[in-house]
């Protein structure tokens, strides 16, 4: 069985890090695929497919939503959940429409400090088989 991956995509290389802490903590055995935006993120799934994916939203170019909707048409059962501090009750609602998780940032900084797992995050490996 080959082994699972999954896919951080922020600009930011400092919240990259604290994701890829995290998601090692809770799956040791995953691999880890990371991008610093979508393009390079589309870029690599052509030679590496992902079970899940953690997207940033605020993102120079193409942003994590609309990157998302691009990561469902190549693959409509990848885990998508996004990852991000914008928290506008509108963009949240659009995510949920899509199927897509949501995530704040600051409860993310907040479990890492108390290295733990965000209880919301067990839904990442639903249906991953």
């Amino acid at each position: 069985m080959p082994q699972k991956a999954i896919l951080i995509v922020d600009d930011s290389s400092l919240a990259r890090m604290l994701l890829k802490n995290i998601v090692t903590q809770a799956f040791p055995h995953w691999l880890i695929v990371e991008a610093p935006n979508a393009e390079a993120c589309l870029e690599k799934i052509k030679t590496q497919p992902v079970a899940a994916a953690l997207l940033d939203f605020n993102m120079p170019g193409i942003n994590g939503i609309d990157l998302a909707a691009k990561l469902m048409e190549s693959d409509p059962k990848m885990s998508i959940h996004l990852v991000t501090a914008n928290i506008q009750d509108m963009m949240r609602q659009r995510a949920e429409a899509m199927g897509i998780g949501f995530i704040k940032k600051t409860r993310i900084q907040r479990r890492h400090r108390k290295n733990s797992w965000p209880p919301r995050w067990r839904t990442l490996t639903y249906g991953i088989n």
